[in-house]
């Protein structure tokens, strides 16, 4: 290797311009253990770059063959002669290698995930995969249409520690060679006719990656609290007496709400798409209406589209026509589209006076105190190629990204105008960074079936391997099989798995709320009660998302598999690291084969994972077991050494949470263990930039024969937060000890000797405490 010199190619504003007999290798290095590459004719101009560049100069090297640059944990080699570009990792193993314009090689075996909203496998080698975005009505497992979803993104995801994100909008496609799930070799073709690059993240394991992808791409603000609870939603709510309605319904039968949202009703009838004002015979008073729900602790999002329907919202038509703010064909007249409610113009938002215009509109009725916005149909859902955005660019090229500039137009309003509140935005189409505007997605119009129900992991999983933390399904399912439009068993399993989504949102055509299954009345109430209960556990999962780009589901082998390859287990999930969800997803199932992954979290021992239901049973971390599922129970398991914040008061919405009362359960292992519990004022969009959050950190040395020290210590501090906590500590899973001290003061505690449970009642005041078990 020589010193860097005349061997080094010329930079360009942090780009090095590698000269190969090939053409030009542009190399720029990035924001997130990235690299930016783009192969370049001469003349050509660099393709914009994803993130902010770093100096190019930055651990490069040269010799008369390669020009190397060294980020962490890898090293990018551009062959002088031949221009091709390969990645190494500093054991010399080869990560990706270049074979030809945009073909790549990873050895055999690497597995790859990602790729958006992708529900046909887990895993995606073997598939060719198609971006651009497309609604699917009624989808179910097996479905060849859930390799092609709402929300498509040329991102990959490897399980050998790194990424490859090709930056491009337009209407492309990721081929895989060959047809087995093994082959690792793949090609990127795109309609784009201008120069791609594509980036190269580096970081050396899944969630290392992860976090430096979502530098590179955004990451999400934390959520509103409330929607870590429960929202009704149906399809749809005619009149104010309905919705209110619907809301008295769920109280007076014990369930817990903070949400309702309201489809295409509130405007008056599917004709009426467009119109962008409450139908003032079905909603005579709005302002009232929402007055009422706000002060019941309810908040309300409102649906609308990209379309303007020519029957019932003519006159916006006409008017947004004559502005110019309507899509058109190649000779600048208007381009209707045909939507399953009629002809319609459709919003060019890539026109600024389009998105003024329109935000306008949802300004003023924002104001009267609606907590967000629905964003239907963003695919879209028919974008004729013949259109001509106000951009320059046609439908081949902006179809992708429409929905990335919506959520961005209805995102950059709420937080100008309404700066006090967290935006959320429910929205079903868009591309890479989508998350970077407090997007909530869902994955379309699934069908209320078993089918329905069986990809939804696998959605979950791969778009919160893409960047989007929250996506989650229509709980129950949404289109109805008129021959059989309920299924109470179907509804209790679905709405088991929807506790452990990011977003839990019941929806459908036909009787989406609980109190519809009377049957089921204390299965489903105790579920959703339990939604509550995971409430603090939930938020700090938020908050990795927010402060690393954690999604909140994640596969069974994000981490690692030390004894075992549980990459291709398509039907359970960890929720954060320390809980492994197994949904019951088939028709009359009363057990399943569950997986136990055997993570390999910082060199520690195999695992145990617990069942959260009898804390009695246990399983090792590496291996396989039928575990029984009768219909109010699921298979749900704590990972050894883990520390679980509950809130356990009853709460009929999250106004009535007071961070005061904690409980939190510790669940024994003999091995060193920790976490972090994330706190603020639970309302502020600003609280992790201004640093007004609270980390309260719990860690415990190991249950040894000697005895057992849990520490709890925290930092930071926030507005309102309470001087004093009372923390009920639960030890599971541990013989009764003979004393109990708290900061070396004897502490009274009780045993049960059943579950092998000692709860230790704590006054906690934010400083340093020790309990020691002996």
């Amino acid at each position: 290797m020589l010193a860097i010199g005349s061997l080094l190619p010329s930079t360009q504003n942090n780009t090095t311009m590698v000269k190969t007999d090939s053409g030009i290798v542009a190399v720029t290095p990035i924001v997130g253990n990235a690299f930016t590459v783009a192969h370049l004719n001469e003349g050509e101009a660099l393709p914009e770059l994803p993130a902010p560049a770093l100096p190019a100069k930055l651990h490069s090297w040269a010799d008369g063959k390669t020009v190397g640059f060294d980020a962490e944990g890898y090293s990018l080699l551009v062959d002088r002669k031949t221009g091709k570009v390969s990645y190494v990792n500093f054991n010399g193993d080869t990560l990706l290698t270049e074979h030809g314009t945009r073909h790549f090689r990873a050895p055999a075996g690497t597995a790859f995930y990602g790729a958006g909203e992708r529900g046909h496998r887990l895993r995606l080698n073997g598939d060719t995969l198609v971006q651009w975005n497309r609604p699917n009505y009624g989808y179910g497992e097996g479905d060849p249409r859930l390799k092609q979803m709402g929300i498509t993104m040329p991102y990959l995801l490897s399980d050998a520690g790194f990424g490859l994100l090709f930056n491009d909008p337009s209407r492309s496609t990721i081929s895989f060679d060959g047809n087995s799930t093994s082959s690792s070799s793949l090609t990127y073709d795109t309609e784009n006719g201008s120069p791609v690059s594509y980036t190269f993240v580096g970081g050396g394991t899944m969630p290392e990656v992860t976090s430096n992808y979502t530098v590179v791409t955004g990451r999400q603000d934390l959520p509103p609290f409330w929607s870590l609870g429960y929202i009704t939603s149906k399809y749809g709510y005619h009149t104010d007496k309905e919705a209110l309605g619907a809301i008295d319904s769920l109280k007076t039968r014990g369930y817990p709400v903070d949400g309702i949202i309201f489809d295409l009703y509130w405007y008056g009838k599917e004709t009426d798409m467009g119109r962008l004002e409450w139908n003032p015979q079905q909603f005579p008073d709005p302002k009232a209406m929402l007055d009422s729900l706000n002060a019941m602790g309810v908040n309300t999002v409102l649906i609308h589209q990209p379309y303007i329907n020519k029957i019932g919202a003519l006159d916006n038509y006409q008017m947004l026509e004559a502005s110019g703010m309507l899509t058109v064909d190649s000779l600048g007249k208007t381009n209707d589209v045909h939507t399953w409610v009629g002809d319609a113009g459709m919003f060019d938002i890539s026109n600024p006076k389009t998105r003024e215009w329109l935000w306008s509109r949802l300004r003023d009725i924002s104001k009267d105190g609606l907590a967000g916005w629905w964003g239907d149909l963003g695919e879209p859902e028919q974008h004729p190629l013949t259109i001509r955005h106000a951009n320059g660019k046609g439908a081949t090229d902006y179809h992708n990204v429409y929905g990335n500039d919506w959520s961005k137009l209805v995102y950059e309003g709420l937080r100008k105008d309404f700066p006090e509140q967290r935006p959320f935005l429910l929205m079903r189409g868009g591309s890479t960074g989508l998350q970077q505007y407090s997007v909530f997605p869902w994955t379309g119009d699934v069908a209320r079936t078993w089918e329905g129900m069986q990809p939804q992991v696998k959605l979950m999983l791969n778009s919160g391997l893409s960047g989007l933390g929250y996506m989650s399904s229509d709980i129950g399912g949404f289109a109805v099989d008129t021959k059989k439009p309920t299924d109470p068993e179907l509804y209790v399993r679905w709405l088991q798995m929807g506790v452990f989504n990011p977003i839990l949102r019941t929806h459908a055509q036909y009787m989406p709320e609980p109190y519809h299954y009377p049957a089921q009345a204390s299965i489903l109430k105790d579920l959703v009660k339990m939604r509550y209960r995971w409430l603090p556990y939930n938020y700090t999962l938020a908050y990795e998302n927010s402060a690393d780009g954690q999604p909140l589901a994640r596969p069974l082998n994000y981490y690692g598999d030390v004894k075992g390859d549980s990459g291709d287990v398509e039907d359970e999930y960890l929720w954060g690291s320390e809980v492994l969800v197994a949904p019951v997803m088939h028709a009359g199932a009363r057990s399943r084969k569950v997986v136990f992954p055997d993570l390999g979290l910082s060199g520690a021992e195999t695992p145990t994972w617990i069942d959260w239901f009898n804390t009695t049973k246990s399983y090792k971390g590496g291996t396989t077991a039928t575990v029984t599922a009768p219909l109010d129970r699921f298979p749900l398991f704590v990972r050894s050494g883990s520390f679980i914040p509950q809130y356990e008061r009853p709460i009929e919405n999250v106004t009535e949470y007071n961070p005061k009362y904690l409980t939190v359960k510790y669940f024994a292992s003999p091995e060193e263990s920790s976490y972090v519990l994330f706190d603020d004022d639970r309302k502020s969009p600003t609280s992790l930039r201004e640093g007004l959050y609270q980390l309260t950190h719990f860690s415990c040395g190991g249950v040894k024969k000697s005895g057992t020290k849990i520490t709890i210590e925290s930092e930071g501090t926030y507005p309102g937060m309470p001087g004093e906590r009372e923390i009920t500590l639960q030890l599971v899973g541990i013989a009764h000890p003979s004393a109990i001290t708290v900061d070396g003061k004897t502490a009274k505690f009780t045993y049960d000797a059943k579950s092998r449970t000692v709860t230790i009642p704590l006054l906690y005041y934010n400083n340093p405490m020790n309990v020691e078990l002996r």
